[in-house]
């Protein structure tokens, strides 16, 4: 297929929206597909293996500044849909667009929207009004109604997208996303430490991600308080930014573990495994209010601790779409419990034949069904069978 790729990319924590964009585009490039992203120029210094880019102007995420990205990438995709026709075109979901649903019509230019959160929970934790809420939701169905299939990051909000928007679930593909094996691998974990000035002796648990309300660094940092007195040599490495890093630091210190933890700022991607590597577990604590968003407790940051072969604790529930899946894969507890949570930590800081048991089974798990190349072949094979019913 010849694919144009349209991403703004609006919202992006901790650059998920970007790697995310940057992998599916690569991965479908090196199953042969033409791939062609448009992207904004504050962008350029990214160049992605296989892939053609074309940048264009850019002033803001402001309504107005924005502007000129809509204008100047529907001039460019005009030119170059006229010159050698598109198959498709792939949008990374566009908060609002004035005019995006007309321009694929008037192209007779299949549409096809990849949405990896739901943008109105995350406006709505920025502060945005009811009547910005409501533009931005009718700018979404909209843009939705237009598409010819609907690819989404998780069970919950492809519900949503049929609860609300009344999309038929036939033209919903729940994709999972996926981690690069190539890039998260299990290393040398002494040499990873001396790397990052760790101690070299220590058992190090590891969050790397968004400090958002989302992710439950209160009960992580509660659950650590627990156990620090108990095992001495216990270490908390916290890699990331965002609005609750402070508020974090202050609880740590409150606490009185700081002594015992590790904060480092946001990392690029290309040294992230480094982290992972030297880390013994990892977490991902999940609020029940995601979780039942998500309608489970999967992530892109869970498959990469896994391929990086870490054992892990994740919060979820029992009637979760992920719950009977993850429940054989990592040590699953209840979200917004410090003490379950600090249960889970101990059975495998204390059980080496458990922690080796599920980082066996987790990396086996992700190298067999949830890299990116196979998150790729999932969004094509889905794209070609709509196409086939159009």
């Amino acid at each position: 297929m010849r694919i144009a790729y349209l991403a703004l990319v609006e919202i992006d924590i901790a650059n998920a929206c970007l790697i995310h964009t940057r992998e599916t585009s690569e991965q479908l490039a090196a199953m042969g597909h033409e791939m062609t992203m448009i992207l904004p120029r504050p962008l350029r210094m990214q160049t992605w293996a296989g892939v053609h880019h074309t940048w264009v102007r850019w002033w803001g995420f402001d309504r107005r500044g924005q502007l000129a990205f809509f204008i100047d990438s529907a001039w460019q995709l005009i030119q170059m849909h006229r010159r050698q026709p598109f198959d498709i075109l792939y949008v990374r979901e566009l908060v609002r667009h004035p005019f995006l649903p007309l321009l694929v019509r008037w192209l007779r230019l299949p549409l096809f929207v990849e949405v990896n959160g739901w943008a109105l929970d995350d406006f709505r934790l920025s502060g945005a009004s009811r009547r910005e809420l409501r533009a931005i939701a009718q700018s979404q169905r909209k843009l939705f109604q237009a598409a010819a299939g609907i690819v989404v990051s998780t069970a919950g909000n492809a519900e949503k997208v049929v609860a609300r928007y009344g999309i038929s679930s036939q033209e919903i593909l729940v994709q999972e996303l996926g981690t690069n094996t190539a890039h998260f691998i299990p290393g040398d974990q002494k040499q990873a430490r001396r790397v990052l000035g760790l101690p070299p002796e220590a058992q190090i648990v590891l969050f790397a991600g968004s400090f958002h309300p989302h992710h439950d660094l209160g009960t992580l940092v509660d659950a650590f308080a627990r156990l620090a007195s108990e095992y001495a040599d216990l270490v908390l490495m916290l890699v990331g930014q965002g609005a609750e890093w402070k508020r974090i630091r202050q609880r740590l210190e409150s606490s009185g573990v700081m002594g015992q933890v590790r904060m480092f700022d946001a990392r690029p991607y290309d040294e992230i495994p480094l982290y992972f590597q030297a880390a013994d577990i990892g977490v991902l604590p999940l609020t029940i209010k995601k979780v039942r968003q998500q309608n489970g407790a999967l992530a892109t940051k869970l498959w990469d601790y896994m391929a990086t072969g870490l054992p892990v604790v994740v919060t979820d529930m029992p009637d979760s779409a992920s719950y009977a899946l993850l429940k054989n894969l990592a040590c699953v507890v209840p979200p917004e419990d410090p003490q379950a949570m600090a249960n889970g930590l101990r059975d495998l800081l204390s059980h080496a034949d458990l922690c080796a048991r599920l980082s066996a089974a987790s990396l086996d798990y992700v190298r067999k069904y949830r890299t990116w190349r196979q998150a790729a072949a999932q969004t094509a094979n889905f794209i070609l069978a709509r196409l086939s019913s159009a």
